[in-house]
């Protein structure tokens, strides 16, 4: 079953040669189209610029002397369009690595087909309603947060936030790898987070939806952490996924 309606632009910055035939197949059984297969980061950036895809999917180590992060820098300086990593690494170390760049999707290697489809789909749908809403007047939103911690107010990036669950009157954070526990209500955080971005998906539980890996009927997939969908949810989360598909 194909994912898209219209060809999807997709440009892929990686260097193990078996890995990028095998995702440019995928893709292209799905509908997608493979504008680009690059293998460094030196002069990937002229290529972006003139092909301009709907998504970069692009590997943090790359051969040569460029990074796939400090690629990455160079494109949110230059062009507005979403960037999902591929890494073979996990865990907080590549997380704080690349967090300054809030990336639109994160595969870690080895990867599920439905994974790299649905981590493409989200980031380029999410990014399509997100350029929308910024062309349109409204209030400037909150970037980040700053939350009590031993004493201190530690700040936190409101794109580093992967899901929050509520507990009775205690509301938990968890932001990369680790959880932040406050005494707020869940309503009373969500007035202060993009409704663009993040969906309640239970009763206990809201998600960052450019974190998502995947979903089911009945959960959808975080930093391999199953997070389960309220039955009451599961159509409002469909119809929102649809919504930006449109």
């Amino acid at each position: 079953m194909n994912r898209t309606y219209t060809k999807t632009k997709v440009l892929l910055v990686e260097d193990n040669f078996n890995l990028s035939e095998n995702i440019k197949e995928i893709l292209t059984l799905q509908g997608y189209e493979i504008s680009e297969i690059l293998d460094e980061a030196e002069n990937a950036l002229s290529s972006i610029k003139k092909i301009l895809p709907d998504v970069v999917l692009l590997d943090i180590k790359l051969k040569g002397n460029k990074t796939g992060i400090e690629l990455a820098e160079e494109i949110r300086e230059s062009i507005n369009i979403p960037i999902v990593f591929l890494t073979s690494s996990s865990g907080s170390d590549v997380v704080k690595k690349v967090k300054h760049i809030c990336p639109d999707g994160f595969i870690t290697k080895p990867f599920t087909t439905n994974t790299l489809l649905t981590s493409i789909e989200l980031a380029v749908e999410n990014h399509k309603f997100n350029s929308g809403k910024a062309s349109a007047p409204e209030e400037k939103q909150l970037t980040d947060l700053f939350i009590r911690e031993n004493g201190w107010l530690k700040k936190i990036l409101i794109c580093d936030i992967s899901w929050i669950k509520a507990e009775g009157t205690y509301t938990h954070i968890f932001v990369n790898e680790k959880q932040y526990t406050l005494r707020n209500t869940v309503k009373d955080l969500m007035q202060k987070l993009p409704a663009n971005q993040f969906s309640r998906i239970h009763k206990s539980y809201i998600v960052n939806m450019k974190k998502v890996e995947a979903l089911s009927s009945t959960a959808v997939k975080i930093e391999d952490m199953e997070i389960p969908i309220g039955r009451n949810y599961y159509q409002a989360l469909l119809k929102n996924i649809n919504k930006l598909s449109n």
